[in-house]
């Protein structure tokens, strides 16, 4: 053997040996703030787990979440997939002006289980289902029922991609045309995808979640659906502050793709931030945003402190005013400010992992709303089953 072939296979060994020395040694890490989620831990291991397959998915997903360097490679791995002129890589599509959007997510089939990962389609059944849930509802409720599915980044900036739109155009009119007509159906996407490409930021780069701006106008067609236009409070009233410059959401952290530049958030003042109590599980908070998150990876979470089970929004001085239930996922985090202004406000995370929250008329009889508001993301729609189990 050659001197260069021999130097080859020893440097090859040893990096293998010293990734795997590493991958035994070193603790395993139980979350990854820069991609903003769980990682996966050992898995549990029995004979019937082992046989059925599912102990075999579990090691994979946690070699995978627990290999040595895994951002610098994650990094890595983007750069050389955009250099091959993919266009994108683990299912996040590199578009116009460093604009990141999410294609793939894992599907939920009829049977509730998870059984496609990354995928570009939807289950129909499921998608039915979870309309009739909607449906089913607003035959139970006394109160205003209304419904807003916020869109994907895809089909906001859609003109940031040469991407077809015939998965998202199928999707919704799967949905809409299964819902009756008990809720009222607000969709904004058409009216955010027309500020997009009037070049107004609605949504974030490198984010899935929509902007101050965003929440702002999709707060202003909440009121005039409501016919309450004439208390719309009008954009220029607003002390729009920049409190970061340096938000990398979690697109960016999925795509691997580090070169991509990082956002801005704004928190728009009125003035009377002080006059409302916050109170997220029992705990008070500040206020309505809480700023120790500009120091972190999840930025986002500046709105209402993030992901909380129950939160309630009221006046300090007990001014009495409508109540708003709002049934949601983090989407609303940062359109309850504006809502704020003119509700009490109760928001039940129907997203939580931890509390069901799928019994909507129970709920009605605890918080004795005035009206009802679903706002709930489409990919979580196809992605999970709680929209089939309102009740």
């Amino acid at each position: 053997m050659k001197k260069q072939h021999l130097l080859t296979v020893v440097l090859f060994l040893s990096v293998l040996f010293a990734f795997s020395a590493a991958f035994l040694i070193l603790p395993d890490n139980h979350f990854s703030e820069q991609e903003n989620r769980s990682l996966r831990t050992f898995p549990r291991f029995t004979a019937e787990r082992l046989v059925n397959g599912k102990f075999g998915e579990e090691i994979n997903d946690y070699f995978a979440d627990q290999f040595p360097m895994r951002d610098s490679l994650v990094g890595l791995k983007g750069i050389t997939e955009i250099g091959l002129g993919k266009g994108e890589n683990d299912g996040i599509l590199l578009g116009k002006n460093g604009q990141l959007a999410r294609r793939l997510f894992s599907v939920v089939y009829e049977n509730g289980e998870e059984t496609a990962v990354k995928m570009d389609t939807y289950d129909p059944s499921h998608v039915k289902q979870s309309a009739e849930g909607i449906d089913r509802v607003a035959s139970n409720l006394s109160v205003p029922f209304d419904v807003m599915i916020t869109g994907r980044t895809l089909d906001v900036a859609a003109s940031a991609f040469d991407y077809p739109d015939t998965f998202s155009q199928d999707l919704y009119s799967a949905f809409y045309s299964n819902i009756g007509n008990r809720a009222n159906v607000i969709d904004t996407v058409p009216t955010l995808r027309e500020r997009y490409e009037n070049g107004e930021s609605v949504y974030y780069k490198t984010d899935h979640h929509w902007t101050t701006l965003g929440a702002y106008y999709t707060y202003v067609e909440l009121m005039h659906s409501w016919g309450l236009e004439e208390e719309v409070i009008p954009i220029t009233a607003f002390d729009r502050q920049t409190v970061s410059e340096s938000f990398y959401g979690t697109a960016w952290s999925a795509s691997g793709m580090k070169f991509v530049p990082p956002d801005t958030v704004e928190i728009w003042y009125l003035g009377d931030e002080d006059t409302f109590s916050v109170v997220a599980d029992g705990k008070e908070l500040d206020g309505l945003y809480s700023m120790r998150y500009l120091d972190r990876k999840d930025q986002y979470s500046v709105f209402l402190d993030g992901t909380h089970d129950v939160v309630t929004v009221t006046k300090k001085d007990g001014q009495e005013r409508p109540t708003l239930l709002l049934l949601k996922d983090s989407f609303a985090n940062a359109l309850a400010p504006f809502l704020a202004r003119h509700f009490d406000l109760v928001l039940c995370n129907l997203s939580s992992a931890k509390t069901d929250f799928t019994d909507v008329t129970a709920l009605s009889e605890q918080y004795a709303p005035d009206r009802v508001l679903l706002v709930y993301t489409v990919e979580n729609v196809v992605t999970d089953n709680k929209l089939t189990r309102l009740r």
